[in-house]
């Protein structure tokens, strides 16, 4: 023990190789602290080794920045700490001082080190689900990757408080006022001070070691994906490359778009004028009243020229392809686009399959089925469906009767009415930036790769089944079967019902529920509406717009009991739960806070407060990692139970066995009276009807 020199590059220690038996205080110069992922410098006055743990192996590098000088201690254990402070009265200020210095150096590493990883696990499951499209794409066969479906992310934990890291970073503010006025009274409050960092800063170093246990199976887990997804980002960055070099001609695509929509020529002009302004100005999306109101003549200008062409089309076998990408994507300019926008939106634009499912559209195919008469048009602003809206407007004296018939099944009119609402509403929704909002497509808004922000059919029924086989009666309405002719009087059977899904022309980050049902059939599928560019994290923006639709379904089918606690249900029972959440003796005085905290956040939004806790719900309490009180999760579960797999995979999970248990008995007298019913069809030799079998099905998922 003694001094010793190091030169600048040297080690002092290195992980994994010297074994930890002492202690060192930097007395000359600087040593870096580091690991795989993180590091940070200690200074003069500075403990070296301190978090390590004497008699193992160091879990650090210590590497002099500088020509440096170092005093070594004995370390056994931490008792020897307050030994050494106090054989150093002189310097026990400076070394408190550095203490806390450290200890804010290392929250802000563990800060950075949480988020890191969060972000690689972020990134790799957002690949994992471009991942299928863009072998497609490419022209390659889609692997499996089983190991990708256990990933969890990380978690910060609660041995790191807030506090703590607020405490950290208040002494480093206040260190020379402390140095000068506090450390220096005593030698007992500067160990005192030392010691209490000391906790701080070894709790934390355990945590960053945990952190790096879990970037490197993450890694190891991942290492053949990534390999696959390097391949395969390689080719499109091949392929991209041969679009920018001609292989793709789009010329005066505004010109053509006009021309080919037969608007007059001051509409045209107009819409010309507009585009040029707009692209000539940088800050278009700046908050000037210029800009805002060229932004505004603009989406009013886009669906003047938007509708004539798509009526157009309508008798037309072969669009051109500026025109469909005018349609798919809002597309208008490839200067506004991009060379490489413009090259990209061509091929898909080329390449695109409608879905066979049916569940899946764009708003160009969606208008069709408006004017088709194959659906009703949309609710617009006012809740008003299309006939509630043509009988408003007789009230009124805006029609008569005779007007009223003739318009409610004209094409033309429901057509005008669906972009009036539907489409120019939800278009400027889903876009996410209301204020902001333009209709055409922009290189300025593309914030994420278009090939993995497209939304394919593939990847919206993708997580259609995602949802169901965690939330499995997601999208199942109460539905009734009765036939007294066999003897079945009446039983209540799941009808599940997949949503539309109309995919907006635009690059945005919003998805949106825009009617759980068509009309007052409950038996009718809801429409969702979503950017075909979404910008955010798709899954956790759909698992939102499921969780929205769970709640606005429970108050379609409640009415108005949809908050009456004695008629329970989803939305009863939650608002009773977070009306009178502080008299709940099941909560903890943490979670009150929380729930409190919560509520400020949503403004009181009761809904809003769910959708947050429902996909806490289905991204992380079905893999296993609980994010939610005991109250909350029972509420859940109640009425969203898990689907078998997930089940069976948490059966051993202590916070969800009894609700299992539970629910169990339930399912079982629920199918009992079916069953009955079922055994007494088959020994009269009479067909038993799909809806009974199929409700058996269904209670067994």
């Amino acid at each position: 023990m003694g001094i010793t020199k190091l030169e600048k590059g040297q080690f002092l220690h290195k992980a994994d190789q010297d074994t930890v038996n002492s202690v060192e205080v930097v007395v000359k110069g600087s040593i870096q602290i580091s690991n795989a992922y993180s590091s940070i410098i200690c200074n003069v006055g500075g403990f070296i080794g301190i978090v390590e743990n004497p008699g193992t192996p160091y879990a650090y590098n210590y590497e002099a920045l500088e020509e440096t000088t170092v005093y070594s201690y004995t370390f056994n254990s931490p008792d020897d700490l307050p030994k050494i402070i106090k054989s150093n009265p002189k310097i026990a200020p400076i070394l408190a001082a550095q203490s806390s210095e450290i200890a804010a150096k290392t929250c802000a590493a563990y800060e950075k080190q949480f988020d890191d990883a969060l972000q690689e696990y972020e990134q790799i499951m957002a690949d994992y689900a471009d991942y299928p499209s863009l072998c497609i794409k490419v022209g390659k066969i889609a692997k499996t990757f089983p190991e990708l479906d256990e990933l969890i992310p990380p978690e910060k934990s609660e041995k790191v408080p807030n506090w703590v890291i607020d405490f950290s970073n208040s002494l480093k503010e206040s260190e020379a006022v402390l140095k000068k006025s506090f450390y220096g009274l005593n030698i007992e409050i500067a160990t005192g001070m030392i010691m209490t960092t000391y906790t701080i800063y070894k709790t934390i170093s355990d945590q960053v070691l945990l952190l790096n246990e879990y970037r490197k199976v993450l890694k190891k887990k991942t290492s053949s994906f990534a390999s696959t997804m390097k391949v395969i980002k390689a080719k499109l960055a091949d392929m991209e490359r041969a679009e920018t070099e001609g292989s793709v001609t789009i010329v005066n695509a505004l010109n053509t778009i006009l021309v080919y929509s037969g608007v007059s020529s001051e509409i045209a002009s107009k819409f010309e004028e507009q585009i040029s302004s707009f692209k000539s100005n940088n800050n278009r999306y700046d908050s000037s009243d210029e800009a805002r109101a060229l932004r505004r003549n603009i989406s009013t200008s886009f669906y003047e020229v938007f509708t004539p062409a798509f009526l157009r089309s309508l008798t037309d076998e072969e669009l051109p392809i500026e025109v469909k990408m005018f349609f798919m994507f809002g597309f208008v300019d490839e200067d506004l686009a991009g060379a490489k926008n413009t090259a990209i939106l061509y091929n898909m634009a080329k390449a695109y399959i409608p879905d066979e499912k049916g569940n899946v559209l764009t708003i160009y195919e969606w208008l069709k089925k408006i004017y088709m008469l194959e659906v009703d048009p949309s609710k617009n602003e006012f809740d008003q469906d299309w006939p509630s809206y043509l009988r408003e407007q007789k009230s009124t004296g805006a029609i008569n009767q005779a007007q009223l018939e003739a318009m409610l099944n004209n094409p033309q009119k429901r057509l005008d009415f669906e972009i009036h609402n539907l489409f120019s509403l939800g278009n400027r929704m889903t876009f996410g930036r209301i204020s902001s909002f333009v209709p055409v497509f922009d290189e300025q808004n593309v914030l994420r790769p278009l090939d993995m922000a497209y939304q394919t059919a593939a990847k919206v029924n993708g997580y259609f089944d995602m949802i169901r086989g965690i939330d499995y009666g997601v999208f199942c309405r109460q539905a009734l079967f009765s036939n007294t002719d066999i003897g079945v009087p009446q039983v209540f059977f799941a009808d599940d019902i997949t949503p539309y899904m109309i995919l907006m022309p635009n690059v945005g980050s919003r998805a949106s529920l825009w009617q759980e049902i068509d009309g007052k059939n409950r038996r009718t599928k809801a429409r969702m509406l979503v950017s075909i560019f979404n910008t955010e994290n798709t899954e956790e923006t759909m698992i939102k717009l499921f969780g929205e639709f769970r709640w606005e379904m429970c108050k379609t089918e409640q009415g108005v009991h949809w908050n009456d606690v004695t008629d329970p249900s989803l939305t009863s029972m939650y608002c009773d739960y977070l009306q009178f959440y502080k008299k709940n003796s099941a909560l903890s005085t943490e979670n009150k806070e929380k729930l409190r905290t919560d509520l400020k956040k949503f403004s009181n939004n009761y809904k809003n407060v769910f959708i947050a806790d429902y996909l806490s719900y289905v991204k992380f309490e079905a893999a296993g990692s609980p994010r939610l009180n005991k109250v909350t999760r029972e509420i859940l579960f109640t009425f969203c139970p898990f689907a078998k797999a997930v089940r069976e995979k948490n059966a051993d999970n202590p916070q969800y066995k009894d609700l299992f248990s539970h629910y169990s008995v339930r399912i079982n007298n629920t199918a009992k009276p079916i069953l009955n019913i079922i055994a007494k069809l088959k020994k009269e030799g009479i067909d038993v009807p799909e809806e009974l079998t199929n409700q058996i099905e269904h209670l067994k998922k």
